[in-house]
């Protein structure tokens, strides 16, 4: 007869399960915004920095939630909790993406914006129209990046608890 293995730190690892549901959850609501912005505001340049305002302020709790995670989880790894190596990884490439995203994309991105309208012109009719494009383009991989990041770390978390 086989029996379930009883995780040593069970609240710990509910606090744990909670936080990465918020953090996917939140990034996932963050998307959804960022798509209404587009779709209900009509000027493609005020939408995109509405959602870029969004981004960068939510940046701060995503990074606040996977350094929680991050933090208790190397934690229980020190104390043998060897299951929670796999979410490392998500983790990190999470945090970097949200990073480089909020505060080295987003502020070229305000400046080439702001430098097209003292020009008197919409960023999208500048000389930097291409570099903008490629900036927005590396946004949303990111973007997607950090989705696929939070899902899997909730995703790890959850089924640890299962098996």
């Amino acid at each position: 007869m086989v029996e379930p293995i009883r995780l040593q730190h069970p609240l710990t690892h509910r606090l744990l399960r909670f936080l990465a549901c918020m953090l996917a959850g939140g990034i996932i609501s963050q998307a959804i915004a960022c798509i209404a912005a587009y779709l209900f505001i009509n000027d493609s340049q005020a939408a995109g920095m509405v959602a870029h305002i969004v981004v960068q302020q939510l940046s701060y709790y995503f990074l606040g939630c996977a350094f929680a995670i991050l933090s208790i989880a190397n934690i229980l790894i020190k104390r043998d909790a060897s299951s929670l190596k796999k979410i490392r990884l998500p983790l990190l490439i999470l945090m970097i993406a949200v990073a480089v995203v909020s505060f080295l994309l987003i502020p070229r991105m305000d400046y080439l914006r702001e430098t097209a309208l003292i020009d008197g012109m919409p960023v999208m009719l500048s000389p930097f129209a291409n570099y903008f494009q490629v900036l927005n383009i590396l946004v949303i991989l990111l973007l997607l990046t950090q989705i696929i990041s939070s899902a899997l770390v909730a995703w790890r978390l959850i089924d640890s608890e299962s098996s």
